[in-house]
């Protein structure tokens, strides 16, 4: 066939080509499901290290068993390595809570002041150290599969639950639970369970990774007509 006659009949007097070799197809190999804690949270590392910001929606639930009493609160979620974290809570009376990698402010809307603490002593920010990755997860916390209690008040379909101890003594939290997805070791849940035997119960959703967000966004200043008081 002419090649000219087959171009300018845009190809209707071409001959048909030849048939094409087969290509094999490359087998996809899934990620091996985790099979102890350890794995798991291996994962868990790897996943949070590779993050650089996330925003997410909680939703948290306090539990005292001490008073009885229990609270739900919402809100959002901003987080940026080093370091650096936003709890905006939904409602005007809870507190918000803003980290700077070095300081920890809290803002009491109520009381019109705002708490000033050092992030490294912060049982808040203590607690979800996890969640900036870097620190070695295995270093810190002995680990191991939740109960089938825990995992059965905590999970979440397609989860695994995992309990972290603290190796070395905590004074303000004495557990964690994450609720992990394991194929990416992404914590979709987590369980804080306070020195006073309280519990702390945020699960996360939409949650929106490596975006791009400012570090202008954690400075911190306290609004007008706010006392600081430092602890």
């Amino acid at each position: 066939m002419d090649p000219v006659a087959c171009l300018l009949s845009y190809g209707l007097v071409c001959s048909p080509p030849a048939a094409a070799e087969p290509v094999a197809e490359v087998a996809q190999t899934p990620a091996p499901t985790p099979k102890t804690a350890t794995d798991v949270l291996v994962r868990v590392q790897r996943y949070h290290d590779a993050l650089s910001d996330l925003t997410a929606r909680f939703r948290q639930v306090y539990a005292s068993p001490v008073y009885g009493t229990r609270a739900e609160s919402r809100g959002t979620l901003y987080l940026k390595r080093p370091g650096k974290m936003i709890w905006d809570y939904e409602k005007d009376e809870e507190p918000d809570f803003y980290a700077d990698g070095k300081t920890l402010w809290v803002v009491e809307r109520d009381t019109r002041q705002v708490v000033k603490k050092d992030v490294a002593g912060s049982d808040f920010a203590g607690a979800v150290e996890f969640l900036f990755g870097g620190a070695k997860l295995l270093d810190a916390f002995y680990v191991r599969f939740a109960s089938p209690t825990l995992e059965k008040r905590y999970g979440m379909a397609g989860h695994r639950v995992v309990e972290l101890k603290p190796k070395k003594p905590n004074p303000h939290y004495k557990r964690l639970l994450l609720v992990v997805e394991p194929a990416t070791g992404r914590v979709d849940a987590f369980v804080v369970r306070n020195a006073d035997d309280s519990i702390n119960h945020f699960v996360l959703s939409d949650m929106k990774p490596n975006t791009g967000l400012s570090a202008a966004r954690f400075r911190f200043r306290p609004p007008r007509g706010y006392d600081v008081v430092e602890e």
